[in-house]
């Protein structure tokens, strides 16, 4: 039996070892609970919109939230979560918060069609909005209807704000514009070559606008470029949650249509190209992103 000088020797030696080892313990356990880099999240109203980034993407996994798919992998060496919004102004708002919170993105894309709302913009151009703008909220009296800001509360304020607009964020349109100076790869419309264009308003609510008059009161009311039915309110969510945020959305018809084809009409010719088109840029776009 050991004696107790011999026990007062080796017990010191044997703390230090289970110091060691707790430290290892400690150490390995930080690195395996310590988060990743943080995802890209990007989103798509249906899913002819989404079809190519998910074809293009490396998967992870796959997840069900809210009833929809969503896809964690890797596209353009970046780490991505892919989710299918759902059309519409709640849908997309639902969808947008449920991925934030899961996910905790470093920037969230929108990819898909608009209308176009300026004729300016041509079917199957890709328009990458500063501003995004709610077309439908606002106040019905005896002059008609008359848009108004939304009461919201943003990060930096003690109180409701009213807001008529939301920017997208500033770097993520940087990247954007200088991408519409390089050579992209887009399917064509007939001979043309559709083009990114960088900047201006894009507007949304929750119709599907088929109508000349309609189409003229938003171009005059808001200068809006396009319209659709989703990236406002993807715009408000990331700017409450402080999240950047772009959108990229290719023209897929005129809205209230052109000669004597509707906007639907257009809608069914264009809608592939013009959703391929949105969706081969955002892989480009990643790519560029440092």
């Amino acid at each position: 039996m050991p004696s107790s000088k011999n026990s007062s020797v080796v017990w010191p030696g044997t703390v230090l070892v289970l110091i060691l080892i707790s430290i290892i313990i400690l150490v390995s356990g930080y690195a395996a609970e310590k988060p990743a880099d943080k995802p890209f999240l990007i989103l798509y109203a249906f899913s002819d919109e989404g079809r190519l980034i998910g074809e293009s993407m490396s998967v992870t996994r796959t997840e069900t939230h809210l009833g929809r798919t969503v896809t964690v992998g890797q596209l353009s060496g970046k780490d991505i979560v892919l989710a299918e919004l759902g059309i519409g102004m709640t849908n997309a708002a639902m969808t947008v918060q449920r991925m934030v919170d899961e996910f905790d993105p470093a920037a969230v894309l929108v990819t898909g069609i608009a209308g176009s709302v300026d004729t300016s913009v041509n079917i199957g151009d890709i328009v990458v909005c500063s501003t995004w703008i709610e077309h439908d909220y606002g106040y019905i009296g005896a002059n008609g209807f008359e848009p108004g800001p939304i009461l919201v509360s943003l990060p930096g304020s003690d109180s409701l704000l009213r807001v008529l607009s939301f920017d997208v964020d500033s770097g993520l349109f940087a990247a954007a514009r200088r991408l519409g100076e390089a050579e992209l790869a887009i399917g064509k419309v007939g001979d043309r070559s559709p083009r990114l264009i960088a900047g201006g308003v894009g507007v949304s609510g929750n119709c599907f606008i088929d109508n000349k008059e309609k189409r003229l009161w938003l171009n005059e009311q808001f200068a809006a470029l396009i319209t659709d039915m989703e990236s406002s309110a993807v715009a408000q969510v990331c700017a409450i949650n402080s999240v950047p945020f772009v959108a990229f959305r290719s023209a897929s018809d005129l809205a209230g249509g052109s000669g004597s084809a509707t906007a639907g009409a257009e809608l069914d010719e264009f809608l592939m190209i013009a959703a391929d088109n949105s969706s081969s840029v955002v892989v480009r776009y990643l790519g560029e992103l440092e």
